[in-house]
Parts: structure tokens; C-alpha cells; sequence
């Protein structure tokens, strides 16, 4: 289960383009959020294996991306290759904890499927803060949250999550400092290979202050 908050070796390549092909609609719902632009400077936290950005984000001005693992930095380097070669990409091992980016950096941060891991979300989420252009947005990607209707407890245990509601999810984003907190949900899906059901997945975007 550690394979799915650090994928290492080739088990972890393997898992982390499984997870892509079965994120896939996980992905549809966070790109229509985002909405990506020509001119956006992206960030993504916890990228994996990088097909997200591939396929929704490589139209962008700048592209950064920060993984706890140095395998997906490798293997993210590679699927994106083209782009990293251009200078227009950069895939960085780090701890989400402290970015190794200046501030009013980036137009967007996304966060899929990775929020749910982390330890100090709320130093988290004051770096991203940080990072951010002012009127810069913040995208969250939850598939499993309190609010989905199921007893995640099994999931809870075995793959160390941490999970919120909408509520909470607002109170600590406005502890952070974001303003003009939306959370959205999508249809839940099944995911085959591993026998998952996601019946309510959550979405949630932020704004950095323009003041």
C-alpha cells in the first residue's frame, strides 16, 4: 500500500500508469475545472507518472510539477519528454512541505488524488499559497471524501489516508488564506482492476487573494 503514496522500482511504474488509466475520468473532471489557458504557469503536486499533464496541460506557458518520489520524476521526465527538452517543463523531487519555488510564481496549482496523503496539509496548502500569483487558483481532486457516502475505513488503514468534508476542506483553505472556495462534485466510477467504487468524487478551487 506505501506504493500508492511513493510508487518506487518497476512496481511502482507499472501501478503508477495503471492509476492514470484508471483515474481517467478523475482527470476529465479536474481539466474541466482547470480550464487551462495558453498563458497559465502550472504546478502539479504528486504528478506520478506526468500523463496527466501530457494529455491536459502541455498547451501551457510553463509547466512544474513536485513528487515524493524520484521514480515518478524520471518516469514523468520521460512521458513528457518533448517538453522537458524544450525548456518549457521541469519535474522536481521534493516534500510538498517546502517548495523549492519563489513566491507569485505559478497562475494555477493542482493537487490530484495526492491531498488525501499528506501530513501537514495546512503547511501545504501555505506554500501553495505562497507560490500563487494573487488572484492564482488552487485545484483539489478527491475521489474518496467524507462526503461520497461510503465507510472508507478499510482504505483508511491500509493506504494511511486522510480524508474531509466540504467543510472542512473550506476551513482550512481559509486558514491557509484562499478565498472564493468552490467544491463541486462528479458522478461517481468504478475502477475495474482494482474493484473500487467511487460514487461522489469532490473537486475544490481557490483563489489567492488579489489585496
Amino acid at each position: 500500500m506505501t506504493q500508492f503514496r511513493k510508487p518506487t522500482g518497476l512496481i511502482g511504474k507499472f501501478l503508477a500508469k495503471g492509476m492514470a488509466w484508471g483515474h481517467r475520468d478523475f482527470y476529465k473532471n479536474t481539466a474541466k475545472m482547470l480550464n487551462l489557458k495558453h498563458d497559465d504557469k502550472y504546478l502539479e503536486i504528486g504528478f506520478g507518472s506526468g500523463l496527466f499533464i501530457k494529455k491536459y496541460a502541455s498547451h501551457v506557458s510553463r509547466i512544474a510539477g513536485l513528487d515524493y518520489s524520484e521514480d515518478m520524476v524520471k518516469l514523468a521526465s520521460n512521458i513528457n519528454k518533448n517538453i522537458v527538452r524544450s525548456g518549457k517543463a521541469e519535474f522536481i523531487h521534493g516534500d510538498i512541505s517546502s517548495l523549492p519555488w519563489q513566491n507569485d510564481k505559478f497562475s494555477i496549482v493542482v493537487c490530484i488524488e495526492t491531498f488525501f496523503f499528506w501530513s501537514e496539509p495546512l503547511v501545504a496548502l501555505k506554500e501553495i499559497y505562497r507560490v500563487l500569483i494573487p488572484g492564482g487558483r488552487l485545484v483539489i481532486e478527491m475521489a474518496y471524501n467524507k462526503d461520497d457516502g461510503l465507510d472508507h475505513t478499510k482504505h483508511i488503514e491500509k493506504m494511511k489516508l486522510n480524508l474531509y468534508s466540504a467543510n472542512e476542506m473550506k476551513e482550512i483553505l481559509k486558514e491557509a488564506g484562499f478565498k472564493s472556495i468552490v467544491i463541486d462534485y462528479y458522478k461517481g466510477v468504478r475502477i475495474p482492476f482494482k474493484g473500487y467504487v467511487v460514487p461522489r468524487g469532490m473537486v475544490v478551487k481557490a483563489t489567492k487573494k488579489t489585496d
